[in-house]
């Protein structure tokens, strides 16, 4: 019975895998397209106040506000030193006074190829079905402290944190659709498990975990947000609420082992890639892995790093 399990849950999770891949990419590469069009609109605005500023006159504008057409601006004589025109632009062109864009870090691309690709499809659902077959072992073999029927919502993150921690290494880019659609299935499961067991413990844990991680990883992304993307707190929050459902000690240790993974990541990057500290690293991977690890090993590394039962 328990072999039988294992190999439909390894079945399911490969064609999983296989299937949200592509729509993982697709997903970032509609991400990335609407990124591109707002910073287009950014420039536009800021050409359009240049403008403005230079013959003193608005330039007709579309629905969308941006400049209707090329508008013809009048030679001007240099503006002498003091004078009103030379304190408002500057030779760059950008007007004083105005914030320039954010210096953003440059991203670690291309460390997997993007769009359509046959190996990384097919990694990816071989991963995924790995991943879920160890999950099902893990809870419904001897041994499992929890419920067996857990293996399903694990099973169901674990395919997420595949697909996610790709898009993150292909795009920079941690689909939010992704996330929100793990968490439709997770929560109503754990909600159903709860009632069905009569144990609500597991359900609050999840709830405080949730909410603690998303809470922190907020904190560090308002105060420093060239170093993390928001997709990495909204990701925190899935995983809080994931892992938390074994218990609080199961959520420190998955963001614990997430960041000294994280951290190694970026040292290597750093040496292999010879890219500087302000390079952005992709954060997904290393947080999607330390939770992964907590799923199926977590009782024993939590008795030995906490010594809790």
């Amino acid at each position: 019975m328990d072999a039988a399990l294992i190999a439909s849950g390894t079945a399911v999770g490969a064609v999983a895998g296989a299937v949200l891949d592509p729509v993982g990419q697709r997903l970032a590469d509609r991400s990335r397209q609407a990124e591109e069009r707002r910073r287009q609109e950014r420039a536009d605005r800021q050409e359009a106040e240049v403008r403005t500023s230079a013959d003193g006159q608005v330039p007709p504008t579309d629905g969308a506000g941006r400049p209707a057409a090329p508008v013809p601006v009048p030679e001007l004589d240099p503006p002498g030193p003091g004078s009103p025109a030379a304190d408002r632009v500057d030779g760059t062109g950008r007007v004083d006074g105005t914030e320039d864009e954010p210096v953003v870090p440059e991203p670690v691309r291309h460390l997997l190829p993007s769009g359509r690709s046959v190996p990384r499809t097919v990694g990816a659902a071989v991963f995924t079905a790995a991943l879920c077959g160890l999950a099902v072992a893990r809870y419904t073999g001897p041994g499992h402290t929890v419920s067996p029927w857990v293996a399903v919502p694990f099973g169901v993150f674990l395919a997420m944190a595949v697909t996610v921690s790709v898009t993150d290494l292909t795009h920079r880019l941690v689909p939010r659709q992704l996330l929100f659609g793990a968490l439709v299935v997770i929560v109503p499961y754990f909600v159903v498990l709860s009632a069905h067991l009569h144990e609500w413990r597991p359900l609050v844990d999840a709830a405080v975990a949730g909410a603690g991680a998303f809470a922190v990883f907020f904190v560090i992304w308002f105060a420093v947000p060239r170093g993390m993307g928001f997709g990495d707190v909204r990701l925190a929050g899935v995983i809080g609420v994931t892992v938390g459902y074994l218990d609080l000690l199961h959520a420190y240790l998955a963001f614990l082992i997430g960041f000294v993974l994280g951290l190694v990541f970026g040292l290597v990057l750093m040496a292999v890639q010879s890219s500087g500290r302000r390079t952005r690293i992709p954060f997904a991977p290393a947080l999607c892995a330390g939770a992964a690890i907590t799923i199926l090993w977590g009782g024993p590394l939590v008795r030995h790093l906490f010594h809790a039962s």
